[in-house]
């Protein structure tokens, strides 16, 4: 996790520079991470999907490393809100997480806050950016979310990479949910190690090939939280208007 201001602050101007995203601190998503049904816990692990489940809470930085990550909550809380019950989220309550509120983006002075991406499984939040549902997008909406997923990308590859390189994901865990949650954590860990010391040789494989077996790592359910605060509305707002003004692009330029 980011200590100082001035690592948050480079971990923004990473997305910025590479996915045209500013401000941006990090991209968020969860994982149901299969486990053998753990004994005597009756439905407490059980996902929507049907199987037994702790959830991987991970965020992830332009370069598709885990800079946050969360893991063991049973996979009953099966939607975004199992973001609650995590450690960053607690630190963020507390304002602990010691991030700036605001800097000026390129092509105006305005200040704009500092955010974290995530998808329709989480709740629209002041510093939590998530798309405009389908149902209510005019085109610049929809160049809102397409600038926010081509950013959000990062979360869903590093993820593609850990299932890819790590056999323990392919399927179900047969530990006690915490000495699973230690696993997937120590793998997490090691995905950072060689994604910073050997990327070459780490990724030689291509991650996206999916391997022969029914395991996955879940997503999470859309988030049923439907009240959002009018300033979460409001900076949402204010980034769909940039992306269509100063800070328009052409998008068939965007790798």
């Amino acid at each position: 996790m980011p200590r100082t201001k001035e690592d948050w602050k480079e971990i923004a101007s990473d997305f910025g520079e590479t996915y045209q995203f500013w401000n941006c601190l990090g991209a968020l998503d969860g994982k149901h991470v299969t486990v053998q049904k753990p004994a005597h816990s009756g439905a407490l692990y059980h996902n929507y999907k049907g199987h037994f489940s702790i959830v991987l809470m991970a965020l992830v930085n332009s370069k598709k490393q885990f800079i946050m990550i969360d893991v063991g909550a049973n996979g009953r809380i099966s939607d975004g809100g199992v973001l609650f019950y995590t450690k960053f989220w607690e630190l963020y309550q507390r304002g602990d997480l010691n991030i700036s509120d605001s800097s000026p983006v390129p092509n105006t002075a305005e200040p704009f806050p500092y955010v974290f991406i995530s998808d329709e499984a989480f709740a629209l939040g002041k510093h939590l950016m998530k798309p405009y549902p389908q149902n209510a997008c005019n085109n610049e909406r929809k160049t809102f979310n397409y600038r926010l997923s081509h950013a959000r990308s990062v979360v869903e590859g590093a993820f593609g990479i850990l299932r890819s390189k790590f056999g323990i994901f392919y399927k179900a865990i047969c530990f006690e949910p915490k000495k699973a949650a230690t696993i997937v954590a120590a793998s997490c860990y090691l995905h950072n190690y060689l994604m910073k010391s050997q990327p070459r040789l780490y990724l030689v494989l291509n991650w996206r090939v999916t391997k022969p077996d029914n395991t996955e790592l879940l997503d999470l359910e859309p988030s049923s939280i439907r009240n959002t605060l009018s300033d979460a509305q409001t900076t949402r707002e204010k980034f769909c208007h940039y992306f269509n003004n100063e800070g328009k692009l052409d998008i068939r330029k965007i790798d």
